[in-house]
């Protein structure tokens, strides 16, 4: 059987808004009230990876920031000005950087004007977007055959459940590893831990740890260009970090994952291409609500009323989203618009283990935000997660609902 070559570019591009005299709010946490960043203590980026087969294109974007809302989709989509892009073959992943960029603030929806979840900026969103649609430019100017290998690795220590230390948590790093020329050029980084090191008290710009780990990578291996997904983060805590400052325990956090994935790095063995496929669902998600304790646990963060808030979630939050699964030989990536907790992630890398999968991945906060995602068990439980949690205690269902029909659409070409 002939197989048809798999070529990629890539491409880096800054997204730091104050290089340019803008105004950067913070995302991760009500309690800066929207106050400015008062400078940069490391530079944020965006990494964009072209994917062509068979004349199919498929983009994939990390970015350091906190969460990405459909309106950077959108706009990037429209400024880039390339007839094989479109809302269905990009996928734009957060870090969940709680010294980043406020989602909120480049999302149009968000009318509310309420600086606990941010206000809309929209030179932010200009620049952003036009960032973004110069790299995916660059990257599909110049594309190239690549071999790929995949895997991961059970780390110990280095997460923890924040809704129960008894719940289990994912202690999986994934890498992804494109070669050019027989050469590592992308690595892509997958773990699993809130960036809630840094605490609202830092008001510099930061990449947070996954921004130490990209770094560290790109020194390691000169050339390579490193990207970096969270996984089913909505309730797991990063531990075991030291320091005598968040930002010196934020460093050495990083560095201790970055010497994993640069030991999964050198045992990798690229292969050629055999399986590329990317299936994208849009899902009608059930009726949105306020959770019945949001007062109770979160009205002081967001200093809302009950009025205000009904009107706010119905108008910041979609009524539809899409899921993305995407294979490249025996590594599988499913996407979440939003914060799955451990147990739904989990539940999803085995359903493609199920389906030959070796190196299952679950990749957050993709292509929109529609908040946490918990079982019927876990938001009935209460708690902050739920409170950020909009479309009741059917939603998990529906989800997995949709993953089913994913992988059995995947299956079945």
């Amino acid at each position: 059987m002939i197989f048809a070559e798999v070529y990629a570019g890539i491409s880096k591009v800054t997204i730091n808004p104050i290089k340019h005299g803008l105004k950067v709010q913070l995302g991760g946490y009500g309690e800066r009230q929207g106050k400015p960043a008062l400078g940069t203590h490391d530079e944020t980026w965006a990494k964009i990876l072209t994917l062509k087969n068979e004349g199919k294109y498929l983009f994939l974007i990390t970015l350091d920031i906190c969460h990405v809302p459909w309106s950077l989709v959108e706009h990037t989509v429209k400024k880039t000005h390339l007839p094989f892009i479109n809302n269905d073959n990009i996928v734009i992943m957060a870090s969940h950087t709680h010294a980043g960029l406020e989602g909120m603030s480049l999302d149009e929806r968000n009318i509310v004007n309420n600086p606990n979840i941010g206000i809309f900026d929209a030179q932010v969103l200009e620049y952003i977007s036009s960032q973004l649609s110069k790299g995916i430019q660059e990257s599909a100017r110049n594309l190239f055959p690549v071999t790929f290998s995949s895997g991961r690795i059970e780390t110990k220590g280095f997460n923890k459940n924040r809704r129960d230390e008894n719940l289990p948590t994912d202690p999986y790093l994934s890498v992804l590893r494109f070669d050019k020329d027989n050469k590592p050029w992308v690595v892509f980084v997958n773990f699993t831990a809130h960036e809630t090191i840094m605490t609202p008290n830092e008001m510099l710009l930061s990449a947070g740890y996954p921004g130490i780990i990209q770094r560290t990578v790109e020194i390691f291996y000169p050339g390579v260009t490193c990207m970096f997904s969270n996984g089913a983060e909505g309730d797991v805590a990063p531990a075991g970090y030291q320091g005598s400052s968040s930002w010196e325990s934020m460093e050495n956090y990083g560095l201790s994952l970055a010497r994993i994935v640069i030991d999964i790095i050198k045992d990798l063995k690229p292969e050629p291409i055999k399986i590329f496929k990317h299936n994208v669902l849009w899902k009608d998600l059930p009726g949105k609500q306020v959770a019945p304790d949001f007062f109770k646990i979160a009205g002081d963060e967001y200093n809302v009323s009950e009025e205000i808030v009904n009107a706010m979630i119905n108008q910041l939050f979609p009524s539809k989203a899409s899921f993305h699964l995407i294979q490249i030989n025996d590594c599988g990536i499913v996407t979440f618009p939003g914060e799955p907790i451990t147990e739904i992630g989990m539940n999803v890398k085995q359903k493609l283990i199920n389906h030959g999968i070796k190196t299952p991945i679950v990749t957050s906060l993709t292509n929109d935000l529609i908040g946490y995602i918990l079982t019927e068990k876990e938001y009935n439980k209460s708690g902050y997660e739920v409170t950020a949690s909009f479309y009741g205690p059917e939603l998990c269902k529906i989800i997995l609902s949709t993953i089913d029909e994913l992988i059995q659409n995947s299956s079945s070409k």
